[in-house]
């Protein structure tokens, strides 16, 4: 046989999102702006100005943690030090789509893209 026809599918490349500027929209509907440094994220609600800070933690290239380290919402503070888990499934030029197992256990998905400056 030739290795061509045992040809797995191109592993995405997330390494190339592990900083910089991004949006995405949850699964209400909001878009947040994201900045992403390689050892911290902070995401701004574009709709009423909340921010959260996290550290984040990259287990693998295409997954990593995010540590919720503080909120401008006394009501998300409640989720300081509690992490949510993502895995990057797939990658495009500038974006990726992403799941995510959420603080109560569900699973997310959802579109990153970068911004482009």
């Amino acid at each position: 046989m030739h290795p061509e026809s045992q040809a797995q599918p191109a592993a995405p490349d997330c390494r190339s999102f592990r900083t910089g500027d991004f949006l995405f929209t949850d699964t209400a509907g909001i878009t947040w702006e994201l900045k992403r440094t390689r050892h911290r994220q902070a995401e701004r609600n574009k709709s009423n100005g909340m921010v959260a800070k996290y550290k984040i933690t990259w287990l693998n290239d295409c997954e990593y943690r995010l540590t919720q380290t503080w909120s401008s919402d006394r009501r998300h503070r409640k989720w300081n030090r509690t992490y949510r888990s993502y895995r990057i499934i797939s990658t495009a030029n500038s974006s990726y789509s992403y799941e995510c197992t959420c603080k109560d256990g569900t699973m997310v998905s959802g579109t990153v893209v970068r911004l482009m400056n």
